[in-house]
C-alpha cells in the first residue's frame, strides 16, 4: 500500500516537474513528498489488543503446563521440533498472565511452569554438556 502511495504521487508530480524542467526552473526536490507518503501510509485500523478471562488464562496455564511436563525430555528430536513453539506460546502467556499476577491461584500456576520451564532448560543444558564430554572422549 506504501508503494502503491508512493507511486501515485510520483506519477502525479512527474509532469509538473517535467514542466519545470522545460521552463528552466529545477525540479522539485524528492523530499517534499514524503510527508505526504507518511500521512498516508502512517494511518492504522487495525487494533491488535486481546483481552483474555481469568478463566482463559488458567485454562491455557493448564494446557500448556500439562503438554510440556508429558512430553519426554529425553527425546532430542521431540524437544528441537517442540522447542521453539513452547517458547513462543510462553512469551504469550508471559503477556496473558500479567493481568491476573496478583491472584493467588493464578500466580502459583505461574510460579509453577515458570520453574517447570527453569527446568527443562537445566536438562537441556546437562544433556548438551554430557554430549560434549562424550565428543572430547571419542576423540
Amino acid at each position: 500500500m506504501a508503494l502503491r502511495a508512493a507511486r501515485t504521487l510520483l506519477r502525479a508530480s512527474a509532469p509538473r516537474i517535467a514542466n519545470g524542467a522545460a521552463r528552466g526552473l529545477a525540479p522539485a526536490p524528492l523530499w517534499r513528498t514524503q510527508p505526504a507518503m507518511a500521512a498516508v501510509a502512517g494511518t492504522r485500523s487495525y487494533i491488535s489488543v486481546v483481552k483474555y478471562t481469568r478463566d482463559d488464562v488458567l485454562e491455557k496455564l493448564d494446557a500448556y503446563r500439562a503438554e510440556v511436563f508429558s512430553t519426554n525430555w529425553a527425546d532430542y528430536l521431540n524437544l528441537v521440533y517442540n522447542g521453539p513453539f513452547w517458547e513462543c506460546e510462553f512469551e504469550k502467556l508471559t503477556g496473558i498472565v500479567q493481568p491476573y499476577l496478583h491472584e493467588p491461584e493464578v500466580g502459583q500456576k505461574w510460579a509453577e511452569v515458570q520453574e517447570l520451564m527453569d527446568v527443562l532448560y537445566q536438562c537441556e543444558d546437562v544433556r548438551d554438556h554430557l554430549n560434549e564430554l562424550a565428543e572430547l572422549c571419542t576423540r
